[in-house]
């Protein structure tokens, strides 16, 4: 422990080399005395004493009176204050304690007692000093890490916002990528991500058994549609015409389709729907909801002509090929079929769709040689044959 300070009080300039020559001979205690009460107080300031000796009765400035400016002043409220007197009435005693004195001796006492109470109040002080030094370090040391636990939160916070904007940013690219800028409908690259998500919870009818409807749930349908003459509308109304025709058309495909479909910009003026679940019923007749919905209704051109819209479209389901054909082949060739119905339904008239779909179909093998696709592959793809779903739209 480093040495005990004492600051010694006393107008009597024989009292303060008694008292130094009585404790002279301590090494631990460093001695310092005033004999001018008045000066008392800021010599207290500047060499911040861990014990003030100091008499009780002093001209010009009594004890007591310098002890309540002892406590009066912050830096030194705790500092240990021992009062020396001659008196040894109770009431002075008293009136000392009451005012903060820490002890009281009756002078002169013996060198060995005074040392001892000395060090008493002195080492008080300095483990009082330690522990109030701990004591804030502790708390500043729990502030700062409360600091720091909060600058790590923000950073983590910020961290976490700059990770979700960059993950919307990605997204964006991502759907951008795959999203057609004219019409905002997916375009061809989006079939690939569609046919690999999850098949999600669909309900196929009720009233069927559990083999049916794990077919339907894995069933997709491909719906492939170009919009009839529409060279037409491009050389004589010009391309802005035709686009706000190919925005009207996928702004009315949103309304008609669920909202598990995927309705794709194939390109140019055609378009393919991909429904998940649907049996050969319910997809002729989303066939003739979609045709309903390019046809049945004119499209105005904003400060230009109204015109009359049909289309041409092809539906085939997949899977029903035979089972060690890849997903990849089946889709694929499901696609094929779809873009043969749309050229029967061309060769038909238009405005129509044509479903090339499992099943017999006497004049079937008459059509198909119209088209690339043989009926040799198709039959031999499918012990049932294929047959053919026709539907003719609005007039």
């Amino acid at each position: 422990m480093s040495a005990i300070r004492v600051l010694m009080v006393d107008d009597q300039a024989i009292i303060l080399a008694a008292l130094k020559q009585m404790l002279a001979h301590e090494p631990d205690l460093e001695l310092r005395g005033v004999s001018d009460p008045q000066a008392a107080l800021q010599a207290a300031l500047e060499f911040e004493p861990a014990v003030i000796l100091q008499d009780l009765v002093m001209e010009g400035l009594d004890g007591l009176t310098l002890l309540k400016r002892y406590r009066a002043h912050p830096q030194l409220t705790d500092t240990p204050v021992v009062m020396l007197s001659a008196a040894e009435e109770p009431e002075t005693k008293v009136e000392a304690f009451r005012l903060g004195a820490n002890d009281y001796v009756v002078k002169l006492p013996s060198a060995l007692e005074l040392a001892a109470r000395i060090r008493y109040h002195g080492r008080s002080y300095h483990n009082m000093r330690q522990r109030e030094s701990a004591f804030r370090a502790l708390v500043e040391s729990r502030a700062a890490l409360e600091l720091r636990q909060a600058e790590i939160e923000a950073q983590k916070a910020q961290l976490e916002a700059q990770a979700r904007q960059l993950e919307l940013v990605n997204r964006e690219l991502a759907d951008s990528a795959l999203s057609d800028t004219l019409t905002g409908l997916r375009n061809r690259r989006y079939l690939r991500v569609y046919l690999d998500a999850p098949l999600g919870e669909l309900s196929p009818p009720s009233g069927v058994d559990e083999r049916r409807r794990i077919m339907l749930r894995e069933r997709a349908t491909f719906f492939l549609f170009d919009l009839d003459h529409f060279k037409q509308i491009n050389d004589k109304h010009g391309h802005d015409a035709g686009d706000a025709v190919l925005v009207e058309v996928a702004a009315r495909l949103r309304q008609t389709l669920r909202e598990g479909d995927a309705t794709m910009r194939w390109g140019g003026e055609e378009f393919l729907i991909v429904a998940r679940g649907l049996s050969d019923e319910a997809a002729a007749v989303l066939a003739q909801r979609i045709m309903q919905a390019v046809a049945a209704v004119p499209i105005v051109i904003p400060r230009g002509p109204t015109l009359r819209v049909t289309a041409s479209l092809g539906f085939a389901s997949s899977p029903w090929w035979r089972e060690e054909r890849t997903e990849d082949i089946k889709h694929q060739l499901s696609i094929a079929l779809a873009d043969a119905g749309t050229y029967l339904s061309k060769t038909d008239g238009r405005n129509r769709a044509v479903g090339i779909l499992p099943g017999p179909d006497e004049s079937f093998s008459e059509r198909i040689d119209r088209i690339s696709l043989g009926p040799g592959l198709l039959r031999q793809e499918d012990g049932r044959g294929v047959r053919l779903v026709k539907i003719v739209g609005p007039s």
